[in-house]
């Protein structure tokens, strides 16, 4: 139940309530502890106006000690007034606001003869605190352990606060509070980290806070992760900033040898309100070179937020008349849009632009990343997915520019168009097991692309012409299906259509009598088509022993043959003719080209000319378990324990080719060991011989030699083992910080998750040991030798203290016999 008490404090502690209930008592001397409030009771304003209303209203003569405004408190437990001390209580989310002052705890106490407040937090079975209290007056918000608040002084003193100024926060253990809002702190630290225990903070003994306007700190230690660093502070001066206002900004100045004197960053900021600003700034040196940059900024909570950046850069080197002067004109432009996926589901709008003159960060930049980067990459996009229906749209531009050759890619649009996965023949009112066509599913997609290449030297858009733009659109429609033969065959088929639209083809033919290459170029439409079909089919098969004595119950073997074929038209033949065959040198080599090479949509592949089978593959894998007792267990379900994780043969067999028709054979192997040690293998097979003169790989196999079945090429042999202690072993469990949505996403930022370290685990330790052996044919010996690589590599970390960790890594190469 939630009593609200509106100025009822006010009534019961101005009118001496305690005193009445005495007098009522008609001369009984026995006062209950406490008494329940059981109604109620409604606003009453104390303030000079209304007063002397209210007593002829109540008949009640109002204290001149009265607060002058009215106060409301509110709890969700109850409310209880002990009579004798002449205190009232509030249990349960309590609630009391004053003027603009506003209250809130587990349990708050109020003293009548002292107007004293007594907040204190709410605790668990264990005496832990599940809800910190808070105390906000204006824009100052503060969160405890505890508080003491007196009415009339308006003074407080807080223990274990947190406060937030601005941007900034406040822990402090103690903190005295002044009727101004000023306070006193002891034991402070001031930070911008927003987590209950900062990362980082400046460090000081006494601090005094004047709202609105500054903080002020005696000697500060700047500590990160808790820790003191050496850099000691004589004094901290931290201003306040409730908010932005338009005003100037205050250049710094600099000396440069080609530039000379500067003021640089010197400008004027106008916030025009909470969702645009703009801030000019201006770079200028006494040599003659200047800068004027702009920047603005926008943003309209759960829609949209952005910015631009505009800069142009003049720079001068050396006077006229010297040798080596000369002037630059440079400019970039940044564009930045992001669209809350809140705003509008389905829908989202985004820009990242970055253009800039081929000199501009090389000229004008202090930033070594940016004067040796070579690439700039700008991309806008719209995208739509239509709620509840397979369809996917996506629109939009990509920019990219090489600043050491100029050279500029320029793609507009590039719009897809995506169809999820779904059943044509499905029936929607089926009843039972689908038929066979209804497990056929298909899905589409198409490209569209429009790509222009430019030089920054030369470009212009007067003179872009159709000639310098490539485009085509493609269209992909891929078709699968799964089916069950036999109960235990598993057959998956898949094929896949793409058709190719096109407006410029070429061709190109040797010139024999010029001695060069001549390329035709044709414009026009263009339509090409190629396919291709898969099917493959698995099974698996069980090998099961039991045993019923022993600690062994049982062995699984688990054997999974695969066998697949596919097929690929050769497009160069009849109907498609979607190669031809050309020379390009003065040798009677003849070549297969495509007269859609260099298509930014891509082009049919040559194929396998026209055979069924072009690719047979074929495999098995293998996997072994047992199962053991355990010790205590009295269900008698056992352990398992995998012996073998993996172990394949897999090969293929090119049906379409008159030579070489066996692909290598490759085998595998990999396991795990008592779950600390992982081991990996692996080898290549060449069915094929070599020459014995020269090593070239020859179309006979090794089995027809009579030197086994293959030729080994290649192996390899790996292990890796980890070892991490318990978490906090030795010591009592830290309680794990919890981050927000908005922090989260900035520790994500510059690898954050792979840079994360982990202080619960005091210490870990990783070793690899890897061994390869490849076959190289001599041409001294005229024989196979094999040549050898093995390292050990290492890595690991420990916590010096409870907030610093030390990480290592290092190796051994025993070819070079050193550490890596």
């Amino acid at each position: 139940m939630k009593y609200a008490f509106r100025a009822g404090l006010m009534f019961i502690f101005t009118f001496g309530l305690t005193n009445a209930a005495i007098a009522q008592a008609g001369g009984d001397t026995t006062v209950p502890d406490s008494v329940t409030l059981k109604q109620v009771v409604r606003s009453i304003a104390a303030n000079d106006s209304s007063r002397t209303g209210m007593e002829d209203s109540l008949g009640i003569r109002i204290s001149k000690d009265a607060l002058p405004a009215p106060v409301t408190a509110t709890s969700t437990d109850s409310a209880v007034l002990d009579v004798r001390k002449n205190i009232f209580y509030l249990y349960g989310d309590a609630t009391i606001s004053h003027e603009d002052l506003k209250l809130t705890a587990g349990q708050i106490s109020y003293d009548q003869a002292t107007s004293n407040i007594i907040a204190q937090p709410t605790f668990d079975s264990v005496g832990g605190i599940t809800k910190r209290p808070s105390f906000a007056q204006g824009s100052e918000t503060v969160t405890y352990d505890s508080l003491q608040y007196n009415f009339k002084s308006k003074r407080a003193i807080i223990r274990n606060a947190r406060s937030q100024y601005g941007e900034g926060y406040v822990f402090s253990q103690q903190v005295k509070r002044n009727p101004d809002q000023s306070i006193y702190g002891w034991k402070n630290v001031y930070t911008t980290c927003s987590l209950d225990t900062p990362h980082y903070g400046i460090r000081a003994q006494k601090i005094k806070v004047i709202p609105n306007k500054v903080i002020a700190s005696a000697s500060a230690n700047i500590v990160i992760e808790q820790v003191p660093t050496p850099i000691v502070l004589p004094f901290g001066l931290f201003p306040i900033t409730q908010r932005q206002r338009s005003g100037f900004q205050m250049p710094s100045y600099t000396i440069e040898q080609q530039r000379g004197l500067g003021l640089t960053n010197g400008g004027y900021y106008f916030h025009f309100n909470d969702y645009v600003d703009f801030l000019l700034l201006a770079n200028i040196y006494t040599k003659g070179s200047y800068n004027v940059s702009g920047i603005t900024n926008y943003a309209n909570r759960y829609r949209y937020s952005g910015g631009f950046v505009v800069n142009y850069a003049y720079s001068k080197t050396g006077e006229n008349y010297e040798p080596g002067a000369f002037t630059q004109r440079d400019f970039s432009i940044q564009w930045r849009h992001q669209t809350d996926p809140k705003a509008r589901p389905g829908v989202n709008f985004n820009a990242n632009v970055n253009i800039a003159s081929n000199t501009f960060y090389s000229n004008n930049s202090y930033n070594v990343n940016q004067i040796l980067q070579n690439q700039l990459t700008s991309s806008v996009s719209y995208s739509k997915n239509w709620l509840n229906k397979p369809y996917s749209l996506t629109v939009g531009a990509r920019h990219s520019q090489n600043l050491g050759t100029g050279e500029i890619r320029l793609t507009v649009p590039d719009a897809s168009f995506f169809v999820s996965q779904f059943n044509p023949f499905e029936n929607k009112n089926r009843i039972g097991a689908p038929k066979w066509y209804e497990r056929i599913t298909a899905s589409y997609n198409v490209v569209a692309q429009n790509q222009a290449f430019l030089n920054d030297s030369t470009f212009s858009l007067g003179t872009l012409t159709p000639a310098d733009f490539q485009n085509g659109i493609k269209h992909s429609l891929p078709v699968s299906a799964n089916y069950t033969l036999l109960r235990f065959i598993n057959v998956s088929f898949n094929t896949n259509f793409t058709e190719y639209w096109l407006t410029q083809r070429q061709f190109r033919y040797f010139n024999a009598a010029e001695g060069n290459i001549d390329t035709i170029a044709e414009r026009g439409f263009y339509a090409a088509r190629d396919f291709n079909a898969n099917v493959s089919m698995s099974t698996r098969i069980y090998g099961v022993k039991l045993f019923r004595k022993g600690n062994l119950m049982g062995i699984r073997h688990v054997i999974t043959p695969t066998v697949g074929a596919g097929y690929v038209p050769d497009y160069a033949a009849a109907p498609f003719r979607y190669y031809y065959q050309t020379r390009l040198d003065t040798s009677a080599q003849v070549y297969y080209e495509s007269p859609y090479a260099g298509s930014i949509i891509g082009t049919p592949g040559l194929g396998q000319y026209g055979r069924f089978a072009s690719n047979i593959n074929f495999g098995i894998n293998n996997n072994l378990q047992i199962k053991v007792r355990s010790k205590g267990d009295t269900t008698g379900t056992g352990r398992n324990i995998t012996l073998i994780d993996g172990f394949s043969i897999n090969s293929a067999y090119n049906v379409a080719a008159d030579s070489f028709n066996w692909s290598n054979i490759n085998i595998d192997f990999r396991t795990n060991i008592l779950n600390k040690l992982n081991l990996t293998a692996g080898a290549r097979f060449d069915p094929y011989s070599r020459d014995s003169e020269t090593g070239r790989r020859i179309p006979q196999t090794v089995m027809s030699t009579g030197k086994g079945l293959a030729r080994f090429v290649n192996g390899s042999i790996s292990m890796n083992a980890g070892f991490r202690s318990k978490q906090n072993e030795g010591g009592e469990a830290r309680p794990v910080t919890t981050v927000r949505n908005d922090e989260y996403s900035l520790l994500m930022q510059n690898g954050g998750y792979y840079n994360y370290i982990d202080f619960n685990i005091p210490w870990s330790l990783n070793i690899a040991y890897g061994v390869t052996v490849n076959r190289a044919f001599s041409r001294v010996s005229r024989r196979d030798t094999s040549l050898i690589d093995q390292f050990v590599t290492f890595s690991g970390d420990f916590n010096l203290t409870s907030r610093w960790k030390i990480a290592f890594n290092s190796g051994y190469d025993f070819n070079t016999k050193g550490l890596t």
